[in-house]
């Protein structure tokens, strides 16, 4: 069973997507359990300089989401669309992002680390440059305690991209070795276990960059150890051709590491899977 629980339309920021054309390309690919999780914070994509979530500015856009995914539920009766959300961690706006996800019905939500330091880690345009003067320890260790802040805040569903710092930081340090942060990203795991917190299987980083999956399969094999529930799927996709894409080899990895369902979400209630 494949499903995609990371997908991006007109309404995200970093996207321009038709949502029934996204639908369509899913369609195609045999995946039948989507999830549409649009970023909470607006920015400017061609900046690359991360945003904040505001509440005013947000509410109407996922208000104007779930009109579009309702109607549209009634024209793909075989697709299950979620409503969905990402919402990236900022100490300052994370009471306005509490507040969006107690104002609307939303499905599923993925928490996510995009900003450290004002420099926007997932973006190719200044994400090295939170690199320069840190070595290796540094950078990731101040990812990761990031991460565990977000998870310790706890309103979401799953964690998106869990090592998402790699995926520039590979050309700095090279390859993301796990092993080394192996203390602090147990810790973070077993706080996501304590609080039912899942974990995504992201291909994005298969398409470029580091070419390895999110999390590193390790990571993978750590979370089985310590007992997560909830796995998802997710291309992380922003436009037609990167819908759905490499989410075998995403379930294929699943498989080794252990994993032995997917999880899909009604009203944040998951459902287990078989795989």
């Amino acid at each position: 069973m494949l499903i995609d629980y990371h997908l991006h339309n007109h309404f995200s920021p970093d996207s321009e997507a038709n949502t029934e054309a996204l639908i369509e390309e899913e369609e195609k690919a045999g995946i039948h359990h989507i999830c549409i999780t649009n970023h909470g914070e607006w920015f400017e994509k061609e900046k690359g300089i991360p945003g904040s979530l505001n509440y005013e500015k947000a509410i109407e856009r996922f208000q104007n989401t779930l009109k579009e995914i309702t109607d549209l539920r009634q024209k793909f009766p075989t697709m299950q669309i979620g409503f969905g959300a990402e919402i990236q961690y900022e100490e300052q706006a994370m009471d306005d992002s509490k507040k969006l996800l107690e104002s609307l019905p939303f499905d599923f939500v993925l928490g996510s680390i995009h900003n450290l330091d004002g420099i926007n880690i997932s973006g190719p345009h200044h994400a090295l440059d939170f690199c320069k003067g840190k070595t290796e320890e540094e950078a990731y260790g101040q990812y990761f305690e990031e991460l565990l802040r977000l998870v310790e805040w706890g309103h979401f569903d799953a964690v998106a991209h869990f090592d998402i710092l790699k995926k520039m930081a590979v050309e700095v340090y090279g390859p993301f070795k796990p092993e080394k942060f192996k203390p602090i990203i147990l810790k973070i795991l077993k706080t996501m276990k304590e609080k039912e917190i899942g974990i995504e299987l992201n291909t994005a980083s298969l398409r470029k960059r580091c070419r390895e999956l999110y999390p590193h399969p390790e990571i993978l094999k750590w979370c089985v150890e310590i007992g997560i529930e909830h796995y998802t799927l997710g291309s992380d996709g922003h436009k037609a051709d990167e819908y759905g894409q490499d989410l075998d080899k995403a379930l294929q990895i699943a498989k080794e590491a252990g994993i032995k369902t997917l999880s899909t979400y009604k009203n944040h209630i998951p459902t287990k899977h078989p795989i």
